[in-house]
């Protein structure tokens, strides 16, 4: 389903028939794009290694930490490439702060080298490389879950013309559809609220990609461990 369909879709089961008559199109085009990332936030539904932007980071000596795309959610996987041939070099872990001043002490961040693995969430929405490098002849490629992408800086959102179709599969697109209907009837208008059609379709919604995860429980995710075993060397 592109664009065009998916908001014909909705308005049809809203009797919105006549576009713009009590939702404007760029409303449906924002109800449209929120429904992806909903999807994709609940369901985990992108998984990325691949795209350069988003998953490969060029190390620098001496600098500790690399912001991270907007768009991830959480890592699965970091690899330490060399630079020069992509060879990989080894599988960096996943470690809490705590378990790195446990087991290695707490000049742990003023240690430099190769990097052996990386500390999620300590200065925000950022890898952390541990130790700190010490040369420019690495990078790391990440595995990711993420949201769909922005095309381009000239655009707000994935999904703006109507061919455009959703990143994520199509066996997806039209339970996204639902959501698009939920925030259609949860607009503040007298012709358009209707909190028990809206509450229908929402639970609609969450059978096929689950409920909401709050802010915390996603900064929760992103720095679980990846391995079972978390002291020793690092």
């Amino acid at each position: 389903m592109n664009l065009d369909t998916l908001i014909s879709t909705a308005a049809t089961r809203v009797d919105d028939l006549a576009e713009g008559k009590l939702w404007s199109r760029d409303e449906w085009i924002e109800y449209a794009n929120d429904a992806q990332n909903e999807a994709c936030r609940r369901a985990r539904l992108i998984v990325d290694s691949t795209t350069a932007a988003v998953c490969s980071i060029t190390l620098v000596s001496g600098t500790p930490t690399y912001a991270l795309h907007d768009s991830i959610i959480f890592i699965r996987r970091a690899r330490l490439l060399q630079v020069s041939d992509s060879v990989a070099l080894n599988v960096l872990r996943r470690a809490h702060s705590a378990d790195l001043d446990r087991a290695v002490g707490p000049q742990w961040q003023e240690e430099d080298g190769q990097p052996r693995a990386y500390v999620p969430g300590l200065d925000g929405h950022v890898l952390r490389p541990y130790p700190t490098p010490d040369a420019n002849t690495w990078k790391v490629a990440l595995t990711v879950v993420r949201t769909a992408l922005i095309p381009s800086t000239n655009e707000t959102y994935p999904m703006e013309d109507g061919d455009d179709t959703p990143e994520i599969r199509a066996r997806w697109h039209l339970g996204l559809v639902n959501w698009m209907t939920y925030r259609a009837y949860s607009k503040q208008d007298s012709q358009t609220y209707n909190p028990k059609a809206a509450a229908a379709a929402l639970a609609d919604f969450e059978a096929e990609f689950g409920k909401k995860s709050s802010a915390i429980d996603e900064a929760w995710l992103a720095q679980q461990q990846d391995f079972t075993e978390t002291e020793g060397n690092f």
